[in-house]
């Protein structure tokens, strides 16, 4: 076992995103756990490359590029403080004709600084279980990691440890992925070092001393799923995509937004498939005597609390059992790939979506919210029924939603014509149905199951398009009598 850790010596690190969204303008986003590439651009950066290497060869840092991710010791992302950091302006760095340093009139420039993050635990480690360096170049990268003084931003000082043959416990530690495994719900993407990336840094490195313009996501990335050990598994089945909005969307556009989704994720995938045959576990449409479920896309409001807003705040993307994992596999290469873009529909909303990596802010984004185990609960979105009637529907169209989707059957259900709960959704048929579709009754309902059933509960006829789901019901907290 092999191992380096990283001590925070002022208890707080300032370490963004690996893109370049800040100095877009765009919202800051901390990086936690420090990734892996990290890591290894300050070890380069202690006795660079090259001729530039003073007590070493750089052989160590060939070595270390070749080696698995390794697993990360630190504080899971419920045990970190962060704090967004008001923009300041400096005095701007070069002297500007006609004035001297010290002049009152002299240029300031402003600073997005980011956020600080606290972690629970000071001390980062990161593990390789089956590595272990040869003498010379353990001593090498001791040397390397006495001359790191700062892991981030140069106000984050650390103090580096490298060991070899020492034991340490990953019972509660970040985790990397197997090679294709999905995006599920705590996921954390961190950039990771591969074979090659020394002389991409160096490649980048020389363009930037010839005065070359140059930006971090230039660089070749190659990224990795991080999970925390300690994260509730059992949402593997049915398997679940969460992904988080940079801004908050009207509830009234919860059709466009999935529709926008599907059809964006659609795009995507006929890309990677390189065919216009997409399957029919994306648009549901199959075969003269064939069944199966489809892919659900919804959209996550805020709901359930006094002051909720009914606000969207982010999207899930949940996934049939029947899929096969190579469909499982393309579907999450189109959802990293989308993560990248914009979710845009023109005059209705300009989105960056992200996957969700375990922030437990906004709650109406949370796996947490949606995936508890309840035997009351109320649609957050109108349930679209799956018959028409002329008698007032009753317990039993309920049980027919539920044996669709594999629920047991309720003990009880109440009907409205509004919603039960704050912040619920109330739309209009024009917000219910889409273009050309054929109109059904709907409604909003209160459901009570013998014991507790675990969600997301999604129920009705368009359920595969953001209707129909359900919120753990709690009155204390927001819900109507």
């Amino acid at each position: 076992m092999f191992t380096i850790s990283v001590r925070l010596l002022h208890e707080t690190i300032r370490a963004g995103a690996s893109d370049d969204t800040v100095e877009a303008g765009g919202t800051p986003v901390a990086e936690w756990p420090p990734s892996p590439a990290r890591l290894f651009s300050a070890l380069v950066a202690g006795d660079g490359t090259g001729d530039r290497c003073t007590a070493t060869t750089g052989e160590e840092l060939e070595w270390l590029e070749k080696q698995r991710e390794p697993w990360i010791v630190a504080s899971p992302k419920d045990e970190i403080l962060d704090t967004q950091l008001l923009e300041r302006f400096v005095v701007k760095d070069q002297t500007l004709a006609g004035v001297v340093q010290e002049y009152v009139a002299r240029q300031a420039i402003p600073v997005r600084s980011g956020l600080r993050i606290a972690p629970k635990s000071t001390k980062i480690i990161y593990v390789w279980p089956d590595a272990s360096p040869s003498d010379k170049d353990l001593k090498a990268l001791r040397y390397r990691a006495a001359r790191v003084g700062y892991f981030g931003c140069s106000d984050s000082p650390v103090q580096l440890q490298v060991e070899r043959n020492v034991k340490v416990s990953l019972d509660e530690a970040w985790r990397p992925s197997k090679s294709g495994d999905i995006v599920k719900s705590g996921d954390t993407i961190l950039p990771v070092p591969y074979d090659g990336f020394l002389n991409a840094l160096d490649k980048s490195f020389r363009a930037w001393t010839n005065g070359e313009p140059g930006k971090r996501s230039w660089v070749p990335t190659r990224y990795v799923n991080y999970r925390w050990t300690g994260q509730d598994e059992d949402l593997h089945r049915p398997q679940i995509i969460w992904l988080r909005f940079d801004r908050p969307v009207s509830g009234r556009k919860l059709i466009a937004v999935t529709d926008t989704l599907r059809k964006a994720v659609t795009e995507h995938l006929q890309r990677i498939l390189g065919e216009e045959n997409v399957s029919p576990l994306i648009h549901g449409h199959r075969k003269s005597g064939e069944t199966g479920d489809q892919v659900t896309f919804l959209a996550l409001p805020d709901v359930g609390y006094p002051y909720s807003t009914g606000k969207l705040f982010g999207a899930a993307i949940v996934i049939p059992e029947e899929a096969d994992d190579t469909f499982v596999n393309k579907l999450n290469r189109a959802i990293l790939t989308l993560s990248h873009e914009r979710l845009v529909k023109p005059r209705y909303f300009d989105l960056k979506v992200e996957v969700h990596g375990g922030e437990q802010k906004p709650w109406a984004a949370s796996p947490k919210r949606w995936t508890s185990l309840a035997k009351r609960w109320v649609s957050a979105t109108p349930v679209v029924h799956e018959h028409w009637t002329k008698k007032q529907v009753g317990i039993e169209e309920a049980q027919l939603w539920c044996s669709h989707t594999g629920l047991p059957s309720p003990v009880t259900v109440e009907f409205s014509r509004y919603p039960l709960v704050s912040g619920g959704l109330d739309l209009p048929p024009s917000l219910v149905f889409r273009d050309g579709r054929k109109h059904y009754p709907y409604s909003h309902v209160l459901i009570e199951f013998e014991r507790p059933v675990k969600g997301p509960v999604v129920l009705g006829r368009s359920r595969h398009f953001g209707l129909g789901l359900f919120v753990p019901y709690n009155p204390k907290e927001g819900g109507i009598q």
